[in-house]
């Protein structure tokens, strides 16, 4: 046992008064890490997960209410399934990808009808829009073409931003 000790004198010795300082110092502050940081490091933690968790029941009330203060959106209509079925058919085959859009449901009063207005945005060449266009239109009766817009970021550019709006006219019972 008492070789080891020695062994640490030695080389203490050999450190100086200064280097023993250093050693102190370090000792020290690995002590003071151990002691005081790591339990604030715990705490932090455990506060970072409760203002998670506080956070997730804050939106889970957030979407509660906003459903429960939203209109109920009707079931979409059979008709409505198959004519927005060959819609996105049509942009398929003209190769163009409808990855989102906006739908909206309005009733016309007096004549019975309920109109879906669709508002798609599509990038692709001119010659693929007007494909799709002549398609969709030509294959459902009921959908009418309301508006183009055409947008082109440069004049070289192939690919065109377009904004496409349409209605689709169903009987207020489909």
């Amino acid at each position: 046992m008492a070789r080891p000790l020695d062994t640490l004198r030695y080389h203490f010795g050999r450190l100086g008064r200064i280097g023993a300082l250093g050693g102190l110092l370090l000792l020290a502050s690995l002590a003071y890490t151990q002691l005081a940081l790591h339990p604030l490091q715990a705490q932090t933690a455990a506060q970072l997960r409760d203002n998670a968790r506080a956070a997730a029941r804050a939106d889970a009330a957030r979407s509660e209410e906003s459903s429960a203060t939203a209109s109920p959106q009707p079931a979409l209509a059979p008709a409505a399934a198959a004519a927005l079925r060959r819609l996105f058919e049509a942009a398929a085959q003209a190769g163009l990808d409808l990855d989102q859009g906006d739908y909206r449901l309005t009733e016309v009063g007096d004549a019975h009808l309920r109109r879906y207005q669709l508002a798609l945005p599509v990038t692709g060449s001119y010659p693929q829009i007007r494909a799709f266009l002549a398609e969709a239109v030509n294959n459902d009766p009921a959908l009418a073409l309301v508006a183009v817009r055409l947008r082109r970021e440069r004049i070289e550019a192939t690919e065109i931003d377009a904004m496409l709006n349409f209605i689709l006219y169903l009987a207020s019972d489909a």
